[in-house]
């Protein structure tokens, strides 16, 4: 049952079906208000959308209702008929669910008389959460589809981001070749395969005012047309290659000792900074970095020669350059010299000190593998709030009530028992496993390659941030 002081009203038409529909926006706000003032509920405000679609959510009264939900300026939507606030339903449970609920503010539709403070109302939400999910499942599949028709039919994939060297037909969906830019493509292909490096083909473009589509030439861009083989006539989606509507630029035969071209240069690359394992990473913490502050993954960056000719390198993380103003990150460089020597005195302290090792593991409780059971408790303490609710609700009698929670009792006792049970038989395996994988980890008698190795074996990710590191065993 709701008891409210602020409920916040929105209604909605579309222009064309304002008069079919049958409710205009003066009807709903005379149906809802007087619905309030039977209740001895005081509107807050009334948020109205006239002539706006109800197929998305960029309405700006809706925009506005969100705001202030946020905010928690009111304690109840109320709405004529779910329709109005959305005929998505995937957006509908979005907004009850994400926006309305999570604020602590209930959800009602007067037709509907679905009222997300009832019993009633909050195993709609699971009804709806279903059909949203058949809603989503039902508009992947028909884009899906659709991506996948366009390709077998030769046509564009590429609408947004148009190769270099095609112009795109938006009424057709076929890509036709530019005759200017086509000469640049091919003079690349043609360079690239005579030996010249990436760098220097970029640096005569530029030079010559060979600009690319958008900006000036750049090593990423260069070597992604390098693989592209839209530029074969081809058409690719996902793993598959189509035939495509549209001309080629190059030849396969060009293409392909291209690719053989790109192959022998990255090997080579390898070879000469020592790595003898082509097209794996090289450094110790390689993949595991992570940002402390945005989350996303460190890469790893040269920086200049200090006085003694050696070169230094330092992780950064990868929003820091962003184009996207909203993800730039702040965070600072890191040394990797550093962090190395930071995490194998971490694994030595673990290796040596076996209270140390107790506590690590017992930190990692948490995420090991137990949660099976846990979902069932969680699953049976939903079940007791449920059961109140509907005793409450007078629904269920006392003695129900009592019945009822005797069993779960009894159920909950026993797993409890085996989850105790559990991470004591998980921790003893997670502690000879880690013991084992330690035991030969010596610094000063592995290579490099060997110590890596292991600290990839015992590491799933390493959080930094400026005042040091968090490390999350890999078991």
């Amino acid at each position: 049952m709701i008891t409210t002081n602020k409920v916040a009203i929105y209604v909605r038409v579309s222009t064309t079906n304002q008069v079919e529909e049958g409710y205009s926006i003066d009807e709903q706000k005379d149906k809802l208000s007087s619905y309030c003032d039977i209740k001895d509920w005081n509107v807050y405000k009334v948020y109205t959308d006239g002539g706006f679609s109800g197929s998305n959510t960029d309405r700006p009264a809706l925009e506005s209702l969100i705001k202030d939900a946020k905010k928690r300026k009111f304690d109840t939507v109320l709405v004529y008929k779910l329709d109005r606030l959305s005929r998505s339903q995937k957006d509908t449970l979005h907004l009850i669910e994400d926006v309305f609920i999570k604020n602590g503010i209930e959800f009602l539709s007067l037709q509907e008389n679905f009222d997300t403070s009832t019993p009633f109302g909050k195993a709609s939400i699971g009804m709806l959460s279903v059909f949203a999910q058949l809603e989503r499942e039902q508009i992947k599949e028909r884009m899906i589809l659709g991506k996948e028709g366009r390709a077998k039919n030769g046509k564009s994939m590429s609408w947004t981001t148009i190769p270099f060297g095609y112009d795109y037909s938006k009424e057709t969906g076929v890509l036709s070749v530019n005759p200017t830019q086509a000469l640049i493509v091919n003079r690349i292909f043609t360079e690239y395969l005579n030996g010249k490096p990436v760098v220097k083909i970029i640096r005569d473009l530029n030079a010559e005012g060979h600009v690319g589509r958008k900006r000036p030439w750049g090593e990423t861009i260069t070597k992604y047309l390098l693989k592209n083989e839209t530029y074969l006539g081809k058409v690719k989606y996902k793993d598959k290659v189509y035939e495509g509507q549209h001309e080629p630029i190059i030849t396969q035969e060009l293409f392909d000792l291209v690719q053989l071209e790109v192959e022998r240069r990255q090997i080579s690359a390898y070879e000469k900074y020592n790595n003898p394992r082509p097209f794996r990473a090289k450094y110790m913490l390689s993949g595991l970095m992570k940002c402390g502050y945005c989350g996303a993954s460190l890469g790893l960056r040269y920086t200049r020669k200090d006085k003694n000719g050696i070169s230094h390198h330092k992780y950064q993380c990868r929003n820091r350059h962003s184009k996207d103003l909203e993800k730039r990150c702040e965070s600072g460089w890191y040394s990797k010299e550093e962090l190395e020597r930071g995490v194998i005195k971490e694994l030595e302290r673990i290796k040596f000190d076996p209270k140390y090792k107790n506590e690590t593991l017992a930190k990692k409780e948490e995420t090991i593998k137990v949660e099976e059971i846990k979902k069932q408790l969680e699953r049976i303490n939903n079940q007791v709030s449920k059961l109140t609710e509907l005793y409450l609700d007078e629904i269920i009698t006392r003695k129900e009530l009592d019945e009822k929670n005797d069993k779960i009792k009894t159920e909950r006792q026993f797993l409890e028992e085996q989850l105790e049970n559990q991470k004591s038989n998980v921790l003893s395996i997670r502690k000879r496993k880690l013991t084992r994988l330690l035991k030969d980890f010596d610094v000063e008698k592995l290579s490099y390659e060997d110590a890596s190795k292991i600290v990839k074996n015992i590491i799933k990710e390493i959080i930094v941030t400026k005042d040091g590191m968090s490390i999350t065993l890999d078991f």
